[in-house]
């Protein structure tokens, strides 16, 4: 998000991407669709990260899309070539009242009206779909009927806290025979990213010697479902901070076959070829102070388009969103 002031005097701007509501029109759709943080991630007032800014320089800030259109819908919404418009600040209404997202600075003439909210131009998605994140491995030539086993996670995760992240994984036969597999927590793991870095996460300790019990035969065309907490899985630095984690769920039985009590069981690796968002609200450190600066001179770049959505007497400020 680019937000540059077009105008010949400075004004105040509260420079916080956390107020965006974006505006996403999917392909051949006739209505947009609303995405925005819920209340305990946006900014409770206008005071918390205000930012002078001068005439002909630019605030930018990247940001997340999945944390504004979140859960199954609107994620679909985010899709090739629809098209976004971004609105920065608070909702107008019939009266000007605080909170404003630009204002007047004291003592700086002309005095100018506040405004109560920012809009871009619109802005379309590139038609670059998004690749799988793992392809499922080639049949073994030695095996004439390969199991066909897939493992998914849910789309999305919405969670207050680190505590009780309890992420459903199904793993699916769509090969035409039964497969025995030890489907356990012990042999799940998760690839996360998130405003962290990447983690490898697993079950703290190893599996145990092979029983009959510890495995679930799943039916051709049948699927078995098994829910386990993150946090059982993920050292505490993962969940540090608020914000998105993208998570990719894999079973891994290579070491946890039956082959000791002459059970003819599934031993290899399934990777979800889709990833699961989970929307983390509260990290367990107070999320970090972001002093929002100017950008630098030197690399301040025009904005990709110059119409403008809203605008004062002597000076507008108009945002471009690269989502």
């Amino acid at each position: 998000m680019r937000v540059t002031n077009s105008g010949d005097i400075p004004v105040r701007l509260v420079a916080d991407a956390r107020l965006l509501v974006l505006e996403v029109t999917p392909r051949s759709a006739r209505k947009a669709v609303r995405c925005q943080l819920p209340a305990d991630m946006r900014p409770g007032g206008d005071m918390e990260r205000p930012l002078v800014l001068p005439p002909g320089r630019s605030y930018v800030e990247p940001f997340e899309p999945r944390l504004y259109c979140f859960g199954q819908r609107l994620l679909d919404a985010l899709t090739e070539g629809a098209i976004v418009v971004l609105h920065l600040g608070w909702p107008t209404g019939k009266t000007a009242t605080p909170p404003f997202e630009v204002a007047s600075i004291a003592g700086v003439e002309p005095e100018l009206a506040s405004l109560k909210e920012i809009v871009s131009p619109p802005v379309g998605l590139p038609d670059t779909p998004t690749a799988s994140l793992e392809p499922p491995p080639p049949p073994r030539p030695d095996d004439p009927d390969p199991a066909k086993l897939t493992i998914r996670g849910p789309v999305a995760i919405d969670a207050t806290s680190p505590t009780g992240i309890s992420v459903a994984v199904t793993l699916h036969n769509a090969g035409k025979r039964a497969v025995s597999v030890r489907f356990r927590p012990e042999t799940l793991r998760f690839g996360v990213k998130g405003p962290g870095g990447a983690d490898d996460c697993h079950w703290p300790v190893g599996p145990v010697a092979a029983m009959r019990e510890l495995f679930t035969t799943v039916p051709a065309g049948g699927a078995t479902e098994l829910s386990v907490l993150l946090d059982a899985y993920c050292n505490s630095h993962t969940f540090e901070q608020p914000g998105l984690l993208v998570i990719r769920p894999e079973l891994d039985t290579s070491k946890a076959g039956g082959a000791d009590i002459d059970l003819r069981t599934f031993d290899g690796r399934v990777v979800a070829t889709k990833s699961t968002v989970v929307r983390l609200h509260q990290g367990h450190t107070p999320p970090r102070l972001q002093r929002p600066h100017l950008e630098p001179e030197a690399t301040a770049a025009p904005p990709t388009s110059t119409s403008t959505s809203t605008s004062t007497p002597t000076s507008t400020p108009t945002s471009t969103p690269h989502p």
